[in-house]
């Protein structure tokens, strides 16, 4: 009867120590879930920021990290103390900007707590460059599948180089919309310092353009008002073969890793 009693015992603190190590277990599990969590959301917070500055920075030589930052963070209560720790800016190859953000979060604990871990320190970090993507030797016709979305940032957009085009040419934006190309003339958008000479109600010939800036922010016709696009196509009269299209889109940026930066 001693023996059956002492096993019971035994058996009953067994099942004591097990059920303590479980709700550790699962405390923990719960509480790092809820730092992974914050984490993930810190780090997207920081790449966010990297791409927005350095976008801005290229065109005004402002640093609006701390701005850009803050608007994330107020769309999340947990991310109402995270501070912006560190930014810094680098030169990159022609003329390109770098860009690394640093920041921090305190989060929270809700079981470790009673381990003596009340808080944790979240440390995450993003790094941005722009660049210019070229497009070269094109010809009147052709049509031109961008490998991004182009879409309106600061300043202008895009560029055209052309070689011996006196007569001018046209250019056309396209978009996909319900699976069909849809294009539009965007010669108004080009930069004042090109000549524009309207044919028809939206069409318009550049004619003393060979280094053509293009703003996307322009409006060429209310009704079709195109500020993005996945295509381009050009069209010129002329038949000399010798004519080709160079097209860089200006002020793109993407993000970057440590070692690159």
């Amino acid at each position: 009867m001693k023996l059956l009693k002492r096993k019971r015992a035994n058996i009953s603190i067994m099942v004591a120590v097990f059920c303590v190590a479980f709700l550790a277990f699962c405390a923990f599990g719960i509480d790092m879930a809820y730092v992974t969590l914050n984490r993930a959301k810190l780090q997207r917070a920081v790449e966010t920021t990297a791409l927005a500055t350095v976008s801005e920075y290229k065109n005004s030589a402002e640093n609006k990290s701390e701005e850009f930052f803050n608007l994330f963070k107020s769309k999340f209560d947990i991310m109402k103390d995270a501070k912006l720790e560190q930014v810094q800016f680098k030169e990159g190859e022609e003329g390109s900007k770098k860009v690394k953000i640093s920041a921090s979060l305190i989060s929270p604990t809700f079981f470790l707590r009673f381990a003596g871990v009340g808080k944790i320190n979240i440390k995450a970090n993003s790094y941005a460059q722009t660049y210019e993507l070229i497009i070269d030797d094109k010809k009147s016709g052709d049509t031109i599948v961008l490998d991004d979305l182009i879409t309106n940032k600061n300043g202008y957009d895009i560029k055209i180089e052309t070689t011996n085009l006196p007569e001018g040419y046209f250019i056309f934006a396209g978009v996909e919309k319900n699976d069909t190309l849809m294009w539009e003339d965007i010669g108004c958008k080009a930069n004042t310092s090109s000549t524009l000479v309207q044919k028809g109600l939206n069409n318009y010939n550049l004619i003393t353009a060979q280094d053509t800036l293009f703003d996307l922010e322009k409006s060429c016709n209310p009704e079709l008002n195109t500020n993005i696009f996945t295509h381009l196509k050009f069209y010129t009269n002329s038949r000399n073969e010798n004519n080709a299209f160079k097209i860089t889109i200006l002020n793109n940026v993407k993000l970057i890793t440590r070692d690159d930066f």
